[in-house]
């Protein structure tokens, strides 16, 4: 029989480990192992009531510590957190319809988790594009995804968060509860507490749950002309979801191009876009996917190559509200000379996500702690994925420019730099990630100092303490 941990309270230490466990790596690792947080412990919560008792005592006792809801998270913010504690929350992996259309969503389940017993009750959220990445975890900064432009934000369909506090509270936010809160979690929740369960309000699935989706390939000469149709659909049409992707073969080294259209409905809808790319492509695969099957078997299945736990992960976003057709030009040109001078690099990637955005602009600017509402036309997303720290250098120093470059006004189309919080690399100006408005900034550092007085909640992103911080 296993012996409690020392120091822990009596009702949880049986569910804390240390690293001679032999479960220990598969319990605490993570998708990113780049500029990343270490544990030295795992606590695994069978409950509110102990996750609020261990909650308390790491708080209490000044022990780092990171919940986990799911994969992904990856900012290099996270490595504040050394010989720390690991929440796992695989024990709140549910999710339960209700007769009035809302789903209670355990912090443990992921989106493909989600969309299973959504899709067999023939409903639907906006979920993102990877079925590994955690549910809750994701909507805490927002959640963007491929339904957003007919049903907004992840967060926008959430009604109640239940989670606890830094000193082992647990509370309810809401519209009617904890009004400032619930504010300040949707966009910004990282920030305040550990969620345990979220209440989302759930619509009947578009056409029947069915999504027509569309891959293409293409050769590097196609880059610019494709850039131009998809800059020339903007604003796209609610039910369209685009991602273009640059990358390259593991074995030959030569450089792919991928375009992934998926539409919310009927195949004569959704293929009126694919005509447009049709004669410039070497390839084009079509198909009708459910919605609970589209994070896994969308884009052929591509997606779960990126549910691989353990390699390094360096990634740089920011959002655009043109595509600039001579800088992806470039940079794809530079990116295949980056991978042949850099084999080790040939799982690395850059992606374009172009969502619709009627639902999300439908909302009022100060909604939420969502800053973004009029600034996330495009999502460009640079991807250094390797195990040989030595193209580490080369390899973030490409990203971070062509990151860089993105910024620039004359190249985003944006008159200031606007990065979405959940593809942010960590070193961004919280006025970039939570918006540069001053009542913004008053208004989220007054819910930090009153939820997260002593900064325990500081790894992902933390909000300023202080005004003077902001920029």
């Amino acid at each position: 029989m296993r012996q409690a941990t020392p120091g822990w309270p009596q009702s949880v230490a049986l569910q804390v480990h240390n690293a001679s466990w032999p479960d220990f790596t598969e319990a605490s690792e993570r998708w990113s192992t780049f500029s990343a947080p270490t544990f030295n412990a795992v606590f695994i919560p069978e409950s509110k009531e102990d996750l609020a008792a261990g909650v308390g005592y790491l708080a209490g006792n000044g022990i780092p510590f990171l919940a986990k809801s799911g994969g992904h998270g990856y900012s290099t913010t996270l490595k504040l957190i050394q010989n720390g504690v690991l929440i796992n929350m695989e024990n709140f992996n549910y999710t339960r319809m209700s007769n009035d259309g809302t789903a209670t969503v355990g912090a443990g389940a992921t989106f493909n988790d989600l969309v299973q017993v959504l899709g067999a009750a023939g409903r639907e959220v906006t979920v993102g594009s990877c079925p590994c990445v955690g549910a809750t975890g994701a909507m805490l900064g927002g959640g963007v995804g491929r339904l957003q432009g007919v049903r907004g934000l992840t967060s926008d369909a959430v009604r109640k968060i239940r989670m606890v506090l830094w000193n082992g509270t647990i509370v309810e936010a809401s519209d009617t509860a904890n009004q400032d809160l619930f504010w300040g979690m949707r966009g910004a929740g990282q920030n305040f507490g550990v969620v345990y369960e979220t209440v989302f309000e759930t619509w009947p699935a578009t056409n029947g749950g069915m999504n027509y989706e569309a891959l293409l390939t293409f050769g590097p000469d196609a880059v610019g002309p494709v850039v131009d149709i998809i800059d020339s659909l903007m604003p796209i049409d609610p039910a369209l979801a685009i991602g273009f992707v640059g990358g390259s073969n593991p074995e030959t080294l030569e450089t792919i191009v991928a375009l992934v259209l998926d539409y919310a409905g009927p195949q004569r809808k959704g293929s009126k876009f694919t005509n447009l790319f049709k004669n410039l492509s070497i390839t084009v695969t079509e198909s009708m996917i459910s919605y609970a099957d589209l994070p896994t078997k969308g884009t052929g299945g591509l997606t779960l190559a990126k549910c691989i736990n353990g390699r390094r992960q360096d990634m740089y976003g920011i959002s655009t509200k043109k595509l600039n057709r001579a800088s992806f030009v470039t940079m794809f040109a530079e990116f295949g000379d980056l991978i042949k001078a850099n084999p080790a690099l040939n799982a690395s990637a850059f992606l374009v996500e172009t969502f619709g955005q009627q639902a999300v602009k439908a909302l009022p600017n100060d909604y939420d702690a969502f800053p973004h509402r009029r600034h996330i036309e495009n999502l460009v997303e640079i991807n250094m994925e390797y195990e040989d720290d030595s193209v580490a250098e080369a390899a973030d120093a490409w990203a971070k420019k062509w990151r860089d470059h993105f910024k620039q006004p004359k190249v985003s189309g944006y008159d200031r730099w606007f990065t979405y919080q959940n593809y942010g690399h960590g070193d961004e100006p919280p006025s970039v990630l939570y918006g540069r408005a001053k009542w913004r900034h008053q208004k989220l550092t007054a819910l930090k100092n009153t939820y997260d007085p002593h900064g325990v909640f500081n790894a992902f992103h933390a909000v300023p303490t202080s005004l003077a911080d902001w920029d």
